[in-house]
């Protein structure tokens, strides 16, 4: 009986020493892996002032360049718009698209007095970027609204975010609408895409047609034009202004399946898109 136990033992002890063995080799190639990306990333030119690159299905930060640093959204901000919006609505409610709506910044096709299911509602002016959209879904109480979308930054983690309107557009020539880092963005759509997949899948399509409960049928196309570049692509949402410049928020799947997020800000109109399609395959190819 001691014998058969000491052999239980020893081959016990074999296999967690093996077992060991792998796990401490499979950190040191990871570890390899990651710092080879670094570098990779880091040779390349990027346009963007900040960058951020988040591993989500390792749960940890893969890269960031002034991803801490504040700067304007743009429409990033209209994530956080739907994320509110959808949470203070009941799901059928229909909304009529008012005057004040549509005179918001960018004529996106909509009517005066439009009524829209919230849902095609969002899924529109996230596809389209469309401010009388954002501006639609918020109007109700538009005070309240705003201390909805900046309360819930601070509770899902964005800690250097400040909304200051719904669409993200600049207030004026040298003030912009809405600010966050790069980190904060990743952790918005991460939010977003993970509590309504159903609505921000619509933005990776490169065009949608939907029906207006007035009857009207528009077609939507996707101001992100590199979506049929980037694999694997899960989510998407572009901005721009002349006080943030260009910016893009995207997640993926990388050739493995790891999900990841990357966020580039302050670069330019289409520097945001060539920006993007750099960290992409670093990214995707290791």
């Amino acid at each position: 009986l001691l014998f058969f136990m000491f052999i239980f033992v020893a081959t016990m002890a074999t296999f967690f020493f093996i077992g060991d063995l792998k796990l401490n080799e499979h950190f040191r190639l990871e570890k390899e892996t990651n710092a080879r990306i670094n570098i990779a990333l880091q040779n390349i030119s990027v346009e963007a002032k900040a960058v951020s690159i988040y591993n989500i299905t390792q749960n940890k930060k893969i890269y960031g360049k002034n991803d801490e640093v504040v700067l304007p959204l743009a429409s990033l901000a209209k994530i956080m718009t739907i994320i509110v919006a959808l949470h203070s609505h009941e799901p059928n409610e229909i909304i009529s698209l008012s005057p004040e709506a549509i005179n918001q910044a960018g004529d996106f096709g909509l009517l005066v007095n439009e009524k829209w299911n919230i849902y095609n509602l969002a899924q529109l002016t996230l596809i389209n970027s469309a401010n009388d959209g954002a501006y639609a879904l918020s109007e109700n109480n538009l005070q309240n609204f705003l201390e909805k979308m900046n309360g819930k930054a601070q509770r899902i983690g964005m800690e250097h975010t400040s909304f200051l309107n719904f669409t993200g557009l600049d207030l004026d020539l040298e003030n912009a609408g809405s600010f966050a880092s790069a980190v904060d963005v990743n952790i918005m759509a991460l939010y977003a895409y993970q509590a309504y997949p159903e609505i921000f899948l619509t933005t990776i399509l490169p065009e949608i047609n939907l029906k207006s409960e007035s009857g009207f049928t528009h077609n939507f196309k996707n101001t992100n034009t590199i979506i049929d570049k980037i694999p694997n692509l899960l989510f998407s949402k572009t901005g721009f202004t002349e006080v943030a410049g260009g910016n893009l928020v995207i997640i993926f799947k990388d050739k493995k399946g790891k999900e990841i997020a990357v966020t580039v800000l302050g670069s330019t109109f289409e520097g945001r898109f060539s920006d993007m399609e750099k960290i992409v395959d670093v990214l995707y190819n290791f």
